[in-house]
């Protein structure tokens, strides 16, 4: 049996939707009339119940959750363009993306079997923070709504290039002012004005300085305007990124130290690709880094160049969202390093290699020379996985994604060598590492944060669980603090720990702090 829509409901919200949804409209929609978003959402309702319906004006995944009060006063979180099943009676919705006193209150009547449409008499706003240059960045600003000069929130831009996405406010209908974090109404420098019509959806620019926060322009834009170069088109998200690090110490005549000169530097490459149409989101992932350093004593030769980064990983993503929040994935990945791997000694050393197959062999390393530890591209771990992703939360501040299914791991060591070193021996030891695969279960979860001061830390926590070893499961663990100092350069610490028992007992760390200037090719 087809849905019955409430008639009269949709009718009191139709003229500004109307309105906004013509071509031409400044205030047009991204999102289908609230009829079409219907005609999407395939939800059967039970015998015994019956839907309520908020329609969404710029894509529920952009939108805060609207407030459903029952009879009861109990209170719960809906989203936005989806049916939602409930009991039969009478409800009030509150929109809002500020406190709930200051949103859009509506009393609705849900009837068995029926769907209620919501009508639309709030508006939407969305600002897009860029520089003088529409380079998009994260600067933040205050929201006051001008009629009782009460602030609804503060917000912030997103950083296009990093793959976030702006958020939308949900408000009644009014003049708003737009003012710098901590300034208030009566503000005379670095502020501006936007109306937010009902049902209709404001494109707002505001060009602010990222360094000093200074307003240097703003005003509402036409829908084909809208959004930084590299996003314009909402279904593609692309960027590139180059960035580069280094350094130079000298040391000469120090009391304590060695007369030296110490150089390093790094390269890396960040793009990113992402489509995203509908239920459907698919982002690919490429970060490509290089680093070497030498030392240069003042009497004798010059000690191996040697990598002090050296990583290549790409990562696939698909997943079919059947909720905003929940849907399944399939993914692939991988990383590996591209160059060979040595290591270089500062006094005579002797090496005690361990050969997969159990037999030894020792080897004499003089001072100041290198010995071999891997080959070019190994070692080179793969993965594929398909199963659930959640999101758990995903606004202005905070992102949090669990994926769980079932997974593959290819580890192909190729006989890279691995230290194990036992210091009651002079030997450093090392074994050889073989290749070998795993069949298990996977759980990742994925977060991002946006902490003052202009930080964002990432965190990416793997575990996987081999059906042929299950007590043994393999933990890989990635950490990123990015803290942007201008427009060019960040403050960065990166923290990787694996425990791959099939491999080694011992934990493997990678740690590192440093500058890093970089910029945006697309």
């Amino acid at each position: 049996m087809p849905h019955r829509v409430i008639g009269a409901a949709l009718l009191l919200g139709l003229p500004w939707v109307a309105h906004a949804q013509q071509a031409g409209s400044p205030f047009a929609w991204s999102q289908p009339d609230p009829e079409g978003q219907l005609l999407e959402d395939r939800t059967e309702i039970p015998v015994g119940k019956g839907a309520l319906f908020v329609p969404s004006i710029t894509g529920p995944l952009n939108e805060p959750p609207v407030i459903l009060v029952d009879a009861n006063s109990e209170v719960s979180d809906i989203a936005t363009g989806q049916r939602i099943l409930l009991d039969p009676g009478s409800y009030t919705i509150i929109v809002s993306s500020g406190s709930p006193e200051q949103g859009v209150g509506q009393a609705v009547e849900v009837e068995e079997g029926e769907t209620t449409m919501v009508p639309v008499r709030w508006g939407a706003l969305r600002v897009e923070v860029v520089d003088d240059h529409r380079v998009p960045h994260r600067g933040g600003y205050e929201l006051i709504r001008a009629d009782d000069r009460q602030t609804v929130g503060t917000g912030f831009g997103a950083d296009t290039f990093a793959g976030e996405s702006l958020q939308t406010w949900l408000l009644p209908p009014g003049v708003y002012r737009i003012v710098k974090p901590g300034a208030n109404y009566r503000a005379l420098r670095d502020f501006a004005t936007v109306y937010v019509p009902e049902s209709g959806f404001v494109r707002y620019r505001l060009v602010l300085d990222p360094d000093t926060g200074e307003f240097q322009g703003s005003g509402v834009l036409l829908p084909g305007e809208f959004g930084s170069p590299n996003d314009r088109a909402s279904r593609w998200r692309k960027n590139l990124v180059l960035g580069l690090d280094g350094s130079l110490a000298q040391q000469q005549n120090v009391v304590g130290t060695t007369n030296q000169l110490t150089f390093s530097g790094s390269l890396f490459l960040d793009g990113q690709v992402a489509y995203n149409v509908g239920k459907h989101a698919t982002s690919l992932l490429v970060q490509w880094e290089e680093g070497i350093s030498r030392i240069v004593p003042q009497e004798g030769d010059p000690l191996p160049l040697v990598k002090s980064r050296d990583s290549l990983r790409g990562d696939g993503l698909y997943t079919y969202f059947v909720k905003p929040w929940f849907g399944p994935y399939v993914r692939v990945s991988g990383d590996t390093q591209i160059f060979p791997t040595n290591t270089v000694v500062t006094s005579d050393t002797t090496l005690l290699r361990t050969f997969a197959d159990g037999t030894t062999t020792t080897e004499f390393v003089p001072a100041n020379s290198a010995f071999f530890v891997a080959d070019a591209l190994e070692p080179t771990i793969l993965r594929e996985g398909a199963g659930l992703n959640t999101r758990f939360v995903n606004n202005r501040w905070v992102t949090l994604n669990w994926r769980v299914g079932l997974g593959l791991r290819q580890n192909e060591y190729g006989g890279a060598w691995v230290i194990e070193d036992d210091g009651r021996t002079e030997e450093i030891e090392y074994r050889e590492v073989e290749s070998f695969g795993q069949e298990g279960v996977e759980s990742t979860l994925v977060a991002t944060a946006r902490l003052p001061g202009w930080a964002v830390y990432a965190t990416d926590l793997e575990l996987f669980e081999d059906v042929q070893d299950p007590t043994h499961p393999s933990v890989e663990w990635r950490n990123t603090l990015t803290l942007r100092l201008t427009r060019n350069l960040s403050a960065n610490w990166l923290f990787r720990l694996e425990s791959l028992p099939q491999v080694t007992t011992s934990l493997q760390l990678q740690q590192s702090v440093f500058l890093r200037a970089s910029w945006a090719l697309l």
